[in-house]
């Protein structure tokens, strides 16, 4: 396994719920409207606020040297420039959108921090130890081109209709990235399906994660409260599909359920799955790597290297959007 592609894997877990999670608690449609939009422009995140699940502690980070060290774990160093600039402006505006809903609204448990530590919950940073872990002797070079991005994108975020976007981005699409209506239920303009082939050719692109019958079947009845039947070929029937043929709902045993509940429950890298029943066991075939919706990180690397400006390539994924420099 190539380093690619384990820093493809690190956070692909986590790209299934982030940045969804943060963003959906409010709901698409509220997160702004105590904001008037001639003022929410003119806030600016000089600094962002980290706090220690651990020790309760926060520290503060200025803004540039936040986005470095959460580029470099969010996106590999080795990318294209344009393709880092692209994932460094997503990053800085998702710590706006963060930094304004907590200023109107504070979650408590963060103790007035913007996010915290908890890695299954808000995009995770690396520490400079970490970052020399990861990298080994690549690790001037990703922080070299990561700087260098960060230094040129640092003062821009992504916008539509005068606000900050839901920064939405994962590691690789099912060859078409899908839209946030279909996967989330809520239509958001600029979260519409597009296509990323490229992301065909990525290692990773396709899994198959096997799991024995017997194991599935003891396991899914506890966990979905079902029985399922002895033809293991019963069991899981897929309902509903998007355009794109990643499963929406399924039959489980005859109990529909979303397709999102039973891969959370097997782990599975995407939503976009096929199933097959071979030798006593059930394969999961999974295409993509991530919650499948906004920027494929595989695609605008491969949009980069076609020549595309980190601007085409946020304009790409994310239709009818602009950008715009912070002052």
């Amino acid at each position: 396994m190539n380093k690619t592609f384990q820093t493809l894997l690190i956070f692909a877990v986590c790209l299934m719920i982030i940045p969804a999670f943060i963003l959906l608690e409010k709901g698409f449609s509220t997160v702004f409207e105590n904001s008037a939009k001639e003022t929410l422009l003119s806030e600016d995140c000089k600094e962002v606020s980290i706090l220690d699940t651990e020790t309760k502690d926060i520290s503060v980070m200025d803004i540039k040297d936040y986005l470095i060290w959460n580029l470099m774990a969010q996106m590999p160093g080795t990318f294209e420039k344009e393709a880092l600039k692209a994932q460094a402006v997503l990053s800085h505006t998702y710590i706006l959108n963060r930094y304004i809903n907590e200023k109107e609204n504070p979650t408590k448990t963060l103790l007035g921090a913007i996010i915290s530590t908890d890695n299954t919950v808000y995009p995770k940073s690396f520490t400079t130890d970490e970052a020399k872990e990861y990298y080994g002797d690549k690790y001037e070079i990703a922080l070299n081109n990561v700087t260098a991005a960060v230094n040129e994108a640092v003062n821009e975020i992504c916008i539509y209709d005068n606000q900050p976007i839901i920064a939405a981005y994962h590691t690789i699409s099912c060859g078409k990235t899908e839209s946030s209506k279909d996967i989330w239920n809520e239509d958001v303009p600029y979260l519409v399906s597009v296509d990323s082939i490229s992301d065909e050719k990525a290692e990773g692109f396709s899994k198959t994660t096997t799991v024995s019958a017997e194991e599935f079947k003891k396991n899914a009845e506890k966990t979905f409260s079902v029985t399922l039947p002895e033809n293991s070929s019963d069991w899981i029937k897929i309902l509903t599909k998007t355009k794109n043929g990643t499963p929406l709902t399924i039959s489980l045993g005859g109990k529909e359920i979303q397709a999102s509940e039973l891969c959370t429950a097997l782990d599975l890298p995407s939503q976009h799955f096929e199933t097959e029943i071979k030798d006593g066991n059930i394969n999961f075939i999974t295409k993509g790597l991530g919650h499948l919706v906004g920027m494929s990180q595989f695609g605008a690397n491969s949009l980069a290297k076609d020549g595309k400006n980190y601007k085409e390539i946020l304009q790409y994924y994310f239709p009818k959007t602009e950008l715009f420099t912070m002052k």
